[in-house]
């Protein structure tokens, strides 16, 4: 669980007579100085909210970084409650919050006075708890999680989200946070049309949600901002490509190979792995790096993820077709299979079952006996082709 850092929080009024936090531990203040309430109106509800609605969706999910004082989660309460033409049957918010607030921060902020105090009170309730689940009505619910958004990355999440208020603070404070990787999480997050909004509108942040494969329009700001971003995921097939991404895997064999082919009897090593918010099963490997050829990054990928060395056989299998990135519609991938097998026994962690991940990591090993194995153990239709070129060297 986070620990609160060493800070002193103060309430502080806003141009708009609003209250917000100031934080001396991040030297900034929690929303707009030149208004709370507008700031969370325009940025997240108008260009968010309002504009995702408009698109019909009879169901959203909202994913919001950073609670804080509450403002945007109650303000899209108030929304969402009004029932505007076209709005959404049902509403799941979940906000990602590490440093709840205590009750006195909340009573000096005097939220009661601008938004309903029984939301407000329900929010930002048990703030010691790691998960807090409030029943916001018939169909909507809101589910507060003490969670930086890095922890949250590596938990089994309910996406993809709708919308994401990405409301942390600036990037001069936590420059983590607006990384290209940040943004590449974010999208995999999101359904194909989802948005990201955030008042936040500095150019290395567009470029890297650009780079993350999102379409990025530059809107209006709020008072005292020239600008803020909204990023929509494309639908994956519509996706610009811009980039190669050169993969490289191995048939780890638990045999010696017989004049350059599988041993019928072998048993083949199968990766269960948890990415991008789902549990996948792929063959071992990775992406090559600069400076190295496939037989290299075969070599350095065995030793990375299985903590041994390997011996490499022939190449069984290149991709011919266009592939695209299950991951990122942006980049097409090149893939090269190798068979491969131990130079010594097995050193490394083998599971007895799928996704039998240790505390420690989200990869597991499994060995099936080549004979047995199938398409459907295989997450991806390349490595099911794949499988099929080496089935036809047996």
């Amino acid at each position: 669980m986070p620990q609160v850092p060493p800070d002193q929080r103060t309430a502080q009024p806003t141009k708009d007579g609003s209250m917000t936090l100031y934080s001396e531990h991040f030297n900034q203040t929690y929303h707009s100085r030149n208004g709370a309430v507008t700031e969370s109106l325009h940025v997240f509800l108008e260009a968010g909210w309002h504009h995702k609605i408009k698109q019909g969706p009879s169901a959203i999910r909202i994913l919001e970084l950073g609670l804080g004082t509450g403002l945007n989660a109650l303000l899209t309460l108030k929304a969402w409650r009004a029932k505007p033409k076209g709005a959404p049957t049902s509403l799941e918010y979940v906000a990602l919050e590490p440093f709840p607030l205590s009750p006195i921060e909340r009573r000096e902020l005097q939220m009661h006075q601008v938004v309903d105090p029984e939301a407000e009170s329900e929010i930002h309730a048990n703030p010691a708890g790691e998960q807090h689940r409030v029943e916001w009505g018939e169909n909507a619910h809101f589910t507060r999680i003490r969670s930086t958004w890095q922890a949250y990355q590596r938990s089994k999440s309910n996406a993809p989200f709708d919308v994401i208020y990405f409301d942390a603070f600036a990037p001069n404070t936590q420059p983590d946070l607006w990384s290209l990787e940040r943004f590449q999480e974010a999208f995999n997050w999101l359904s194909p049309g989802g948005i990201l909004v955030t008042y936040c509108a500095k150019g290395r942040v567009r470029r890297a949600m650009v780079d993350a494969g999102f379409r990025v329009e530059q809107l209006p700001g709020p008072p005292g901002k020239r600008e803020m971003l909204r990023a929509t995921r494309p639908p994956w097939g519509e996706m610009t490509v811009q980039r190669f991404n050169v993969r490289v895997y191995f048939f780890l064999l638990d045999q010696p190979l017989l004049n350059q082919r599988p041993h019928p009897n072998s048993n083949v090593l199968l990766s269960d792995e948890f990415l991008s918010g789902r549990d996948c099963t792929k063959w071992p490997g990775g992406g090559l790096e600069f400076g190295e050829g496939p037989r290299d990054c075969a070599i350095r990928e065995a030793q990375e993820e299985l903590g041994q060395p390997i011996d490499l056989g022939p190449l069984i299998h290149a991709t011919g077709n266009f592939i695209r990135s299950s991951w990122r519609g942006e980049e097409q991938v090149l893939c090269h299979y190798y068979l491969a097998t131990l130079k010594d026994a097995v050193q490394f962690r083998v599971a007895t079952h799928s996704f039998d991940y240790p505390a420690e990591n989200v990869e597991s090993f499994r060995w099936i006996p080549l004979k047995d194995v199938d398409a459907d153990h295989l997450s991806f239709q390349v490595d099911r082709d794949a499988l099929a070129q080496l089935k036809s060297t047996l």
